[in-house]
């Protein structure tokens, strides 16, 4: 054996979370994770080991971290203790809104004081804004924060008619990266472009920074919080607020995270799926004795079809003959909504989607997802035995086995970007979440992120020129940028 091998491991557990220094973490046998996944607050920057398992035992270890409490000196068996709605590490982050998608503004350093919001009168710190209930706005092309479906009618509901509602947040070093090239602005991005500066986030590096992070997540309204069925879940308060700014709260639970993170051994990123184990069976469990003992949220085997309400049906629909809703799973709704301080108006109102998970979670020799999954719940449970992150679980981690990095070019990457040596295969295995990509199970998050490009400039600047939709580094928020007027811009080139 190499020499260095050992050492190697060695120090991967140390700067990852600490491997068998810990006792309590002796008893929980972690087979698969030569990267050791721990009770901690250590958001892990990067592995030297690529393979799945190394992957899949990172995403695990990066969940902990960002569902660590915000009061980093939090003891470990506090982890997820029921009914604490105090903020955690990732609630801490940006959410995209608050930077991109204004008029181009300079929005501050991320060191700016934590908005504030009043809700009923009284003043809220660290508010959860809540305001989109569809990941999809127009298909894949969209304008906004692409989730559940590619389209106008993306929206969830749980088999109770809940709404499910989505946020998009970054880490300091990628906001530090839009802050630092101004390219919350349009204009900006462009002018970089046009002087050939590559869109480049920073990569995270053993020993050193963590590097870009997005954090996507999914929220369930949650009508009745005092049921002990909530004590399973992540809780917060989601603030509401209409055009008037009048602002409401109330109870959402966490039902689906998406982490991709960007480092120097993954440049075209780690892309790790978790959502709640109740949420929807897998397809080929449906109408058999496997899902009669969970209450799942997005799925019931007494589904019954609804008429919808003729106001509610487009014109080419609206016919003689009775229409209504549908028990066949993973089917987009058949209208939209009318949103007002976060709750559905008129006659149009959210029906229940039968939700079903269409590629089981793995567990072969190559992708141990499921023993992994019992291997960081136990872990959970040692230290916290009520923690309600135990009742979560990893569906999959995409990364690439090829050293290829687009952005090492002299030329502007355009869309679209590779998808050579992603792992899984997204051909051959799609990687989806049940309640982020419902509708659209068969693609790999992958697929569509090649795509992203950077955002166009106004209108009036492009009517007689042809813009070249350049690259974005895989992360789809570049393009919510807008802009007034024409800025100078000097893009800082070092990722």
């Amino acid at each position: 054996m190499n020499r260095l091998f050992p050492v190697v491991i060695l120090i991967m557990c140390g700067l990852i979370a600490a491997c068998d220094e810990n006792q309590q973490e002796k008893s929980v046998k972690q087979p698969h994770c030569l990267v050791k996944v721990a009770v901690s607050p250590v958001v892990p920057n990067d592995t030297m080991l690529s393979d799945q398992a190394s992957f899949n035992c990172m995403a695990w270890q990066q969940f902990i971290a960002l569902n660590w409490s915000a009061d980093l000196n939090a003891a470990a068996n506090t982890f997820g203790t029921p009914g604490d709605y105090s903020p955690k590490v990732f609630e801490t982050y940006k959410n995209v809104h608050s930077f991109l998608g204004g008029d181009g503004s300079d929005p501050g350093p991320w060191s700016n004081p934590a908005s504030t919001a009043v809700v009923n009168g009284v003043k809220v710190a660290h508010p959860k804004y809540l305001s989109r209930i569809s990941k999809f706005s127009d298909g894949f092309d969209s304008d906004d924060i692409e989730e559940a479906a590619p389209s106008p009618n993306a929206w969830l509901a749980d088999k109770r008619g809940n709404l499910v509602w989505y946020e998009v947040l970054v880490n300091k070093d990628e906001y530090d990266y839009f802050y630092r090239n101004g390219f919350y602005n349009a204009i900006k991005q462009n002018n970089a472009a046009s002087q050939g500066i590559h869109i480049n986030l920073p990569k995270g590096q053993l020993g050193g920074r963590v590097g870009a992070m997005e954090i996507k997540t999914a929220w369930l309204t949650v009508v009745d919080p005092d049921n002990p069925k909530w004590q399973r879940y992540k809780l917060a308060n989601g603030v509401f607020c209409d055009d008037t700014e009048h602002c409401t709260s109330n109870t959402v639970a966490l039902v689906g995270m998406h982490i991709i993170h960007k480092t120097v051994s993954q440049p075209s990123w780690i892309w790790s799926t978790f959502e709640h184990i109740d949420n929807a069976p897998d397809k080929a469990d449906i109408h058999s004795e496997k899902i009669l003992d969970r209450d799942y949220n997005f799925y019931s085997e007494r589904c019954t079809e609804r008429v919808i309400p003729s106001a509610c049906l487009n014109e080419k629909s609206k016919k003689d003959v009775e229409i209504t809703t549908t028990c066949e799973p993973n089917t987009a709704p058949q209208f939209g909504l009318n949103i007002e301080a976060g709750k559905p108006v008129g006659q149009c109102l959210p029906y229940p989607i039968q939700v079903v998970r269409e590629y089981p979670i793995p567990n072969t020799n190559e992708n141990p997802v499921r023993d992994i999954n019992d291997m960081a719940q136990a872990l959970i449970r040692q230290h916290n035995p009520d923690s309600v992150y135990q009742n979560y679980q990893l569906v999959n981690v995409i990364w690439n086995d090829s050293t290829v990095d687009e952005n090492k070019a002299k030329t502007l990457p355009v869309d679209s970007l590779s998808l050579t040596g992603f792992r899984p295969n997204p051909a051959a295995f799609p990687v989806a979440n049940t309640v982020l990509e419902t509708y659209v199970q068969q693609t790999s998050c992958v697929e569509c992120h090649a795509h992203a490009h950077i955002a166009p400039l106004p209108a009036a600047k492009t009517s007689h020129q042809t813009v070249p939709e350049y690259a974005s580094d895989y992360s789809f928020l570049f393009k919510l940028a807008k802009s007034k007027v024409a800025q100078p811009s000097k893009a800082d080139p070092d990722d």
